[in-house]
């Protein structure tokens, strides 16, 4: 079992105007042109790939969003919000089923450090995975098909025998593409018991 992180076991801000209004900051400019938005996508890709550093995303973000490079730090510590009910407990029920399980994410370093940390409010029960696939590490993000390659070869697991939950339908195409068995989660309003029906139906966990 492969899950995505954000909006699948975490919750997360809706954009970066709700990020900042978790944090507290004044709002970016509202929108971006053309050129603005793919100069964000391009800072996305690298910080995600690990090819730059938080802070020098948040170096080139804070010009084009227009707003201080401390703003865009904080918007990004309060992008993660908490983690859905019932996350811990659904991966203990795979454990305890003798499921090997991982996690496979398109992230950053910063993001993924308050995700794995052993307290605070985005800590997830990383403990839990048998294995953990983060974007940054990998060099390559989601839906390349390098990257879910990579899972196979350190996992040693066939393509046939994995189930990938993810909230988008493009990487949702990618793994099933690569012979994965992809199963679109939406987050709202409860993504937990969504995975465990789908489990259910694989005689795996038991419906909620």
């Amino acid at each position: 079992m492969v899950f995505d992180l954000g909006r699948v076991l975490i919750r997360i801000c809706d954009n970066w105007r709700h990020a900042c209004e978790v944090a507290g900051v004044a709002h970016p400019v509202d929108l971006l042109d053309a050129p603005a938005k793919a100069a964000m996508t391009e800072l996305v890709v690298l910080s995600e790939t690990g090819r730059i550093s938080h802070r020098q995303f948040a170096e080139g973000a804070a010009p084009i969003l227009g707003v201080p490079v401390e703003s865009v730090l904080a918007m990004s510590d309060a992008y993660l919000l908490e983690p859905f009910p019932g996350v811990d407990e659904l991966l203990a029920d795979l454990a305890s089923a003798g499921m090997s399980t991982a996690c496979l994410s398109n992230t950053n370093a910063s993001h993924w450090d308050l995700m794995c940390a052993a307290s605070g409010k985005a800590a997830l029960p990383m403990h839990r995975l048998t294995w953990r696939f983060g974007s940054q590490e990998i060099g390559v993000r989601k839906p390349d098909p390098a990257i879910y390659a990579h899972v196979e070869q350190t996992t040693g697991i066939a393509p046939d025998r994995i189930v990938f939950f993810d909230d988008l339908a493009d990487n949702i195409a990618g793994a099933t593409a690569c012979g994965w068995h992809g199963v679109q989660i939406h987050p709202q309003p409860d993504p937990v018991s969504q995975m465990r029906r789908t489990l259910a139906e694989f005689g795996i966990v038991a419906g909620t």
